[in-house]
């Protein structure tokens, strides 16, 4: 009992903070039995800071405090359920909940339950679905702003990799027990920010969804450690939470975008009725309708004030198509610069048959109402050529 009361006034004290207790104090310290803190320890649910020659563990007063507060969600020993109460939990919330942060929230909070190895979690999402380039951070737990600011401070030294970019260009988890021992295939970049941060283990699992990865499912720990097979099921089903969550919202936000270009579009042709036609209407018309979409190329055909008589193949045909038969078209194709889709619809005129057509990524076609926009452009060109 003395030694109980002895590690419960350290946690006011900086300097016992340092401090290694024994096996015999952390069980007095959790309020259980010291064989089931060894059975914890044997299952991975409690991971010593270090051993002494002759094989005891020794925990920090931080890494007890952690197992302490998890206690209340699970078992020492058992976890799986407090892990299924958290699962469920998190993927309940979908049904619940649009928005993605308080989603992501739960998916967050699920992992360290779930891994008690790890103290500290981000939901990461790609942006623009381009691994290259930085990534927005959409929840934190345990991770001091200072370690995202050396982050981005890091990323603008040349050629300097993170593992975060290589999970993402990869689309594959990546485990890493210890960041710095020697013979990890650990970039430098995530090298140089973990060794300033006290930060040893890592698990990353990337949400990909039609072979894109949409965000990152990253858990880090202060000390070495590797997380058992049940742990790291649960943290897959985490990322697939996390991956519905984020095409949810990527689907939701194309559409908002695409419904205000409509709305744009309208009151930009409206604009131009009672005056003589301008030479920048037209643009004005495509740059709208171009951001909106997200479209690679917006083009038209048979207005005499087209910027550009030379659409690109094979939108040149389906414009073509398009006007002469009166019809949507669509078509599909893989380049070198990855998969593709193109829409043409034709544009109601008084004087001639016209059309309008965008080529979109494949994996930009999110919102299911770019065929609605096109057609929208159209009517806009027409009123604002024809008039």
């Amino acid at each position: 009992m003395t030694e109980s009361r002895n590690l419960h006034a350290a946690s006011g004290l900086g300097a016992a903070e340092d401090r290694l207790y024994s096996s015999h104090e952390a069980a007095a310290f959790l309020g259980i039995h010291r064989s089931t803190l060894h059975l914890a320890v044997r299952k991975r649910k409690l991971t010593p800071d270090s051993y002494t020659p002759g094989g005891h563990a020794r925990f920090r007063y931080e890494t007890l405090r952690q197992f302490r507060d998890r206690l209340a969600l699970d078992s020492a020993t058992g976890g799986d359920g407090g892990v299924a109460r958290a699962l469920s939990g998190a993927v309940a919330s979908l049904s619940r909940i649009t928005d993605l942060e308080p989603v992501c929230e739960a998916v967050v909070d699920a992992a360290l339950a779930a891994c008690p190895s790890f103290t500290a979690c981000l939901a990461l999402a790609c942006r623009d679905g381009v691994p290259r380039k930085s990534f927005d951070l959409i929840v934190s737990r345990g991770v001091e702003d200072r370690l995202m600011l050396e982050y981005r401070w890091l990323r603008r030294s040349p050629g300097v990799d993170f593992i975060s970019s290589m999970v993402a260009r990869q689309g594959a988890r990546m485990l890493v027990p210890d960041v710095l021992s020697a013979g990890t295939s650990v970039p430098e970049g995530t090298q140089r920010l973990f060794s300033g941060a006290g930060w040893r283990s890592a698990a990353l699992l990337p949400c990909v969804s039609n072979g894109e990865t949409l965000g990152l499912l990253i858990c880090l720990g202060r000390v070495v450690c590797s997380p058992s097979e049940p742990e790291i099921a649960a943290l897959e089903q985490l990322a697939d939470v996390m991956t519905v969550a984020l095409r949810r919202w990527r689907r939701d936000d194309a559409t908002r975008r695409q419904a205000e270009a409509i709305r744009a579009l309208i009151l930009q042709s409206r604009a131009s009725v009672g005056r003589a036609p301008r030479d920048g209407d037209l643009a004005a018309l495509r740059r709208i309708c171009q951001q909106g979409a997200q479209a690679r190329v917006v083009c038209e055909w048979g207005f005499p004030t087209a910027m550009d008589a030379g659409a690109p193949e094979p939108l040149a045909d389906l414009l073509r198509a398009a006007a002469t038969g009166g019809a949507e078209q669509r078509a599909e194709w893989t380049g070198t610069d990855g998969a593709a889709i193109a829409l043409a619809t034709p544009a109601p005129t008084a004087v001639g048959r016209a059309a309008v057509g965008a080529i979109w990524r494949k994996e930009d076609m999110r919102s299911g109402i770019e065929m609605a926009l096109l057609q929208v452009y159209g009517q806009s060109c027409a009123s604002v050529v024809y008039r």
